[in-house]
């Protein structure tokens, strides 16, 4: 069977980042001042990175003997699509199946955790939605095409996944730069899931408890990118890449066994962090973690369940990261439930503070699925699409859309344009 791996954007297409906020996607809007659209600019030039799931989805299918191909805002001639769904893009999505069904006889299938959540839309335009991980469906798939909802088991043992095939995508186009310049560059997964508890994580409430790759499965799965792919450049997309100490450091010295020329970056929370961790993936080529610091105010954090690291910690352990050479980069959620005017300021000062290498400052946002939805649904007064991570939606107790709109600009400018952030970063 013919099987083409459809992406879908508008023409926002620079701004979006698909791949993240556990598949919703999100849209980068910062304001409408000059310097918010200097910034703006910045960062549709830099991070580009593909959508991981389907080059998992590729390989799956080729090994089922599928004659399996990429494309993008096309309308391919195929016997079956598939398109991975995204809360900041499903119109388009949407036009589009419409599309291949009124010119094309190809059935059309979405993935991913909108349409897993929300079927329904999907099913106006679609022949079939996959719900939940994709992968144990998608392998069943033969000439005989699903119909209606296809509920999808997660994959207990990620060693039994096939390592993703990236034959088919413009490898080339993919970046990590400014945070790592080195190319080509892409993704790699050694876990799925989040132990962590915060109730507005779309990761937990779509991957669940995390799950590991045993690091022989990780191992023979870089040096297939190295070997195969000539990459230079690799970040671990696991939500907490540092869950398990000891398996970190055995992936790093594996990585340094190899005496590979690859640079990284992994995300995690700063409590799984230490100096001596730190020392060990550096010297295999860890150059850039993000974390989330989220709010500076401990209660904003506990209404939310998030686990907050102490701000000692914080301060030391990104003090230490920069000093050796590894970027920081630290993400903040303005207008959590319990947030004000005085502790988003605060927040934005505490971010200051720390002085990363970058910061991102989203807008709480309550995706569905997640149990901080469940909690303010009634209040929610935007269309799905607004869920971007950049665009109030729903009515806040404390803050109107206006000031979380100048809160959220503001944080940017502030950040940005000041001479010991100039001087830290570029200047000197």
């Amino acid at each position: 069977m013919k099987i083409t791996l459809l992406d879908v954007y508008s023409k926002r297409k620079e701004c979006i980042n698909k791949d993240v906020m556990a598949g919703f996607g999100e849209v980068t809007k910062i304001g409408n001042s000059i310097g918010a659209r200097f910034i703006e600019s910045l960062k549709k030039r830099g991070i580009k990175m593909p959508v991981l799931s389907l080059a998992c989805i590729s390989s799956i299918l080729s090994q089922n003997n599928h004659q399996v191909d990429y494309s993008t805002n096309k309308i391919p001639d195929s016997d079956l699509v598939i398109i991975p769904s995204s809360i900041v893009d499903y119109k388009i999505e949407i036009e589009t199946a419409k599309k291949i069904k009124q010119n094309t006889n190809a059935k059309v299938g979405f993935i991913g955790p909108f349409a897993s959540v929300k079927p329904e839309i999907y099913l106006k335009q679609a022949d079939f939605v996959i719900q939940g991980e994709p992968e144990h469906a998608i392998s069943k798939i033969s000439e005989d095409i699903p119909n209606g909802i296809v509920k999808s088991k997660p994959i207990n043992n990620l060693d039994r996944l096939p390592y993703p095939r990236w034959d088919i995508f413009p490898i080339k186009k993919y970046s990590y730069n400014p945070i790592i310049k080195s190319k080509p560059f892409l993704p790699i997964l050694s876990s799925r899931g989040c132990s962590y508890t915060c109730n507005y994580c779309p990761y937990r409430s779509y991957y669940g408890e995390c799950r590991q790759r045993s690091i022989s499965h990780i191992i023979k799965e870089i040096d297939n990118l190295v070997n195969k792919y000539n990459i230079k450049c690799l970040l671990f997309r696991d939500p907490l890449f540092t869950f398990n100490k000891k398996r970190s450091i055995d992936i790093a010295n594996c990585i340094i066994k190899n005496k590979w020329d690859i640079e990284w970056a992994c995300e995690t929370h700063p409590d799984m962090l230490d100096k001596k961790l730190i020392d060990k993936l550096h010297s295999s080529g860890l150059r850039s973690i993000n974390i989330g610091i989220e709010s500076s105010n401990e209660h904003v954090l506990k209404t939310s369940t998030r686990k907050s690291a102490k701000k000692e910690h914080q301060e030391r352990i990104i003090n230490y990261c920069e000093k050796i050479g590894v970027k920081i980069v630290a993400f903040y959620i303005l207008g959590l439930p319990e947030d004000t005017r005085e502790t988003i300021k605060e927040t934005i000062n505490y971010a200051k503070r720390l002085n990363t290498y970058a910061a991102q400052f989203f807008i709480s946002t309550p995706f569905p699925g997640t149990e901080f939805y469940e909690q303010i649904k009634d209040k929610i007064y935007a269309d799905w699409e607004c869920f971007d991570s950049f665009t109030p939606t729903f009515e806040h107790k404390n803050l109107t859309k206006n000031e979380l709109l100048k809160f959220k600009e503001s944080a940017f400018l502030q950040y940005y344009f000041r001479f010991s952030y100039l001087f830290k970063n570029y200047l000197r």
